[in-house]
């Protein structure tokens, strides 16, 4: 008799615990990110704190991302949408008129993070130094085009002031695990030094510092380690050169003796393989991190492991 009371004892424990559980995960506060780089950001500083979530497919290109109300209407169930910037997806701006700010905090990772200059040669009505926070010129006309250069995530140590940024956020929005918070975005932090470090040792030998790619997607990983990009389609990835272009850029290859044209695999690499079977160049893989899939996700590939993938192509110019 005594056994079969501990049994039940047990059972009505157990089912307690599992009662608090569902309490815990209904009150778990929820972060809704853009696409993979802020998802990255978000998920690995949150930890099992938060439940966070991505809006776009990663079938879907952010830079020419239409959303629907139904989007808002996904945004808003969320405490939290964190996107990378007005430069990178367009349709935040109009989609956020349609959200309640009182209840969804809507967070801008780079916010007061110096860009690079974008496709100058699209606006003829502005004029900016490189290097000109975008904060400075927040009321231009968002055209589909790029005043400044979005990728940031490609320079680690500029990702790692969108980490702190993302840091204050979740901390405003759930103070009580702040200590989570900020230990996890420092880890993460550390990573990232680690991971400039080993680009900065690896990239010095190079002896071709020119690297010619076919998404203007790697400014910022240029700019770090003393590169130069070249580029046969200009940030936006719809874009498509013109034939002066085109030709122009199969004569830079041979002239400079460019053996190898870097595409990101999730783009059509037609345009690129029209500048490679001109001059003789060879195309290789190298990896922007706009669109990462689940499958890579389960599989353990991450942020760290395609940069590294990356420097492992950089390092065959």
């Amino acid at each position: 008799m005594k056994l079969k009371q501990l049994l039940a004892g047990i059972a009505v424990l157990f089912l307690t615990l599992g009662q608090f559980s569902t309490v815990a995960a209904a009150n778990q506060k929820k972060v809704m990110t853009t696409f993979y780089p802020v998802y990255y950001l978000a998920q690995r500083i949150a930890g099992d704190k938060m439940e966070v979530s991505m809006l776009l497919d990663s079938n879907q290109d952010p830079h020419d991302y239409e959303s629907s109300a139904r989007d808002a209407a996904t945004v808003q169930q969320s405490d939290i949408f964190i996107y990378q910037d007005d430069e990178m997806e367009h349709f935040v701006s109009d989609m956020v008129k349609l959200l309640d700010t009182s209840k969804t905090k809507i967070v801008e990772s780079t916010k007061d993070i110096e860009l690079l200059a974008g496709d100058m040669h699209e606006h003829d009505d502005h004029e900016h130094e490189e290097g000109e926070s975008h904060d400075d010129h927040a009321d231009h006309d968002h055209d589909h085009s790029h005043e400044f250069d979005p990728h940031t995530w490609m320079n680690p140590m500029i990702y790692a002031k969108q980490a702190e940024n993302v840091k204050k956020a979740l901390i405003e929005v759930d103070p009580d695990n702040k200590a989570v918070y900020e230990a996890n975005a420092k880890a993460l932090v550390e990573e990232l030094t680690q991971l400039d470090a080993e680009y900065r040792e690896q990239l010095t030998k190079l002896e071709n510092k020119t690297i010619v790619v076919q998404h203007a997607a790697f400014g910022y990983l240029a700019h770090a380690y003393g590169l130069t990009q070249e580029a046969i389609t200009g940030i936006q990835t719809t874009q498509e050169p013109s034939a002066a272009a085109l030709a122009a850029m199969q004569d830079f290859v041979k002239a400079h003796q460019v053996k190898t044209i870097f595409v990101e695999p999730s783009l059509n690499p037609a345009t690129a393989k029209v500048v490679a079977d001109a001059s003789g160049a060879t195309l290789r893989p190298l990896r922007t991190l706009e669109s990462v899939t689940q499958e890579e996700i389960e599989k353990g590939e991450d942020y760290f492991t395609i940069m590294r993938a990356n420097l492992v192509e950089l390092l065959q110019n």
